[in-house]
Order: C-alpha cells, then sequence, then structure tokens
C-alpha cells in the first residue's frame, strides 16, 4: 500500500495506491473517502493497481488551501487536475455519488487529461437536473444562503449518533462497520474547515450545469459502465437508463438490494462488473 498528498492548485489532495497492472482510479462522493472502495478494492489489486483519491468533499483529511475555489466547474477540473498529477494512462475512472456528477461536469471542460481516461465506470450519481438531487436541494440552498449554519449542523450531525444512523439509512442497505463510519465522519468533526469545503461544494451544486454538460456525453466515445443500486432513494434506475441511452458506447448493470453506496452494499458485484470491463491484466 502506498499512500501520499497531491499538491493542486486548491491545495492538498489525499491519496492511495495498491496492486499492479491497469491502472483503476477511484473517488467518491460526498461525506465518503477512499474507504467506500475498500472492499471493492481487496477482491480488485491483485489483478490493477487500484487508485483511490480524496475529493475535497467532507471526508477529505485536510482542508483546501484558504481562498480556493470551490466551485462545481472548479471542483470538476481538479478531478482531472488529480489523474495529470498521477501520471496514469489508458486508466479505467471509477466514480460514485457527487465524484460522478462532477466527472460528467468535467466531460464539457477540454481537460488534457480526459486523454487519460480510458474506460469510464458510473455508479449511483448525479446527472441532468439532479444536481444535487432533489431530496437534497433544500440543504443545496442553505449552503448558499447561511454557509456557517450550515457547516455548524454538518458537523452536528456527524457527531450525534442517531442522526448518523438516519442519514446512512438512505444511503446503504447494508450499514456501515464502525472502522469506516468513523473514515468518514471523523474529518468534518475534528476540523470545521473540512466540512466548510463540503458547505461550499454544494453551495455550488446547480442543475444548470449539468444539464449544459448533458450535451457533451452523446460525443464521448470510450466504452462507459453504469453499475447501478436499484433502491437508490436519489438517484432511481430511470436515471440511469437515460444515461446509458445517451452514450454512444455503453453498458447497464443494476444491482438489486443496493442502494446509492452500491460498493458498500455489493462490493463483490461491483468488483466483479468493473473486472470484466477493464482491461485484461498483463500475465
Amino acid at each position: 500500500m502506498e499512500s501520499g498528498t497531491l499538491e493542486t492548485r486548491l491545495g492538498p489532495v489525499a491519496w492511495q495506491s495498491s496492486g499492479r497492472g491497469p491502472a483503476l482510479v477511484f473517488f467518491a462522493g460526498a461525506l465518503a473517502n477512499h474507504d467506500l472502495w475498500r472492499d471493492v478494492i481487496a477482491k480488485l489489486d491483485d489483478r490493477y493497481r487500484c487508485v483511490t483519491v480524496d475529493l475535497p468533499l467532507g471526508s477529505h483529511p485536510a482542508p483546501l488551501a484558504p481562498g480556493a475555489d470551490r466551485s462545481a466547474t472548479s471542483l470538476a477540473r481538479l478531478l482531472l487536475d488529480c489523474l495529470d498529477l498521477l501520471d496514469v494512462h489508458d486508466a479505467t475512472v471509477v466514480v460514485n455519488d457527487t465524484a460522478g456528477g462532477l466527472l460528467l461536469l468535467s466531460l464539457a471542460a477540454g481537460h488534457q487529461a480526459l486523454g487519460r481516461v480510458g474506460r469510464l465506470v458510473l455508479t449511483n450519481c448525479e446527472s441532468y437536473d439532479q444536481f444535487p438531487p432533489d431530496a437534497l436541494k433544500r440543504a443545496s440552498a442553505a449552503c448558499r444562503a447561511l454557509p456557517g449554519l450550515a457547516t455548524a449542523m454538518i458537523r452536528l450531525q456527524l457527531s450525534w449518533p442517531a442522526a448518523m444512523r438516519r442519514t446512512l439509512a438512505t444511503v446503504t442497505a447494508a450499514g456501515l462497520d464502525r472502522d469506516r463510519a468513523e473514515s468518514f465522519s471523523r474529518p468534518a468533526r475534528r476540523d470545521r474547515r473540512v466540512a466548510g469545503d463540503l458547505v461550499a461544494a454544494m453551495a455550488g451544486f446547480r442543475p444548470r450545469l449539468l444539464i449544459d454538460a448533458a450535451a457533451v456525453i452523446p460525443e464521448f466515445d470510450r466504452p462507459v459502465l453504469l453499475i447501478w443500486g436499484e433502491q437508490c432513494q436519489f438517484f432511481p434506475v430511470p436515471q440511469a437508463r437515460r444515461l446509458a441511452s445517451d452514450f454512444p458506447h455503453a453498458t447497464l448493470v443494476i444491482i438489486p438490494g443496493a442502494k446509492t453506496w452500491v460498493p458498500v452494499d455489493n462490493p463483490a458485484a461491483v468488483a466483479g462488473a468493473i473486472a470484466e470491463f477493464a482491461p485484461a491484466p498483463v500475465p
């Protein structure tokens, strides 16, 4: 296992890597980090180089630099900046939740690092007018109007076990073990600036951004795999079917019983689908 920090234009971004072989690069969404993919990677890193990047979405270990541009378009560019800094080639990029929305937004950026993406795997994530999803539009508005209060409320929610249980029940059917729950919640509890990064990001989420970016989806000419939790409350299966129909080379795999955090709910199914889709390891 290797780990380190990418010194990006917005500040430090943590990464971890294990295994050898074709590169799989994993990004998690809001209030999740590399541990979202822990059990998936355990089934893949005997054949692939598995790299995780902790985007500044509330479960990252260190806050961004003061004054960093935390707009949605800046964070979308950051995701691709990380591919450049990691110097990966023909990478299979795997995203979940908010990271998926940022990746879709980045397709319209013209960033040179898009050339490093050989394949794309989308699990349950934001798209089209669901940026943020309907259930979080009020929260996003609150982050714009009252960022200080929103930051305090997020930290309180992460510190209150009953509130955490209610939140987790919306995104995972399997639940989280104590270590993973602590990994996700500790950074924002420990440092209000980390929670502030999430609030600033959420304040910049607007449906029009992904509606406009969707125009370039039919131009993406590389293979795409959608692995979708069937019971997701935020991003229902019809949304995945629409994405799959708009990408010119897409396959949709539906995972029964899984919610938004499908890599937690059924890591074996996610890992199996990725292994069938990604480049074959060199013997």
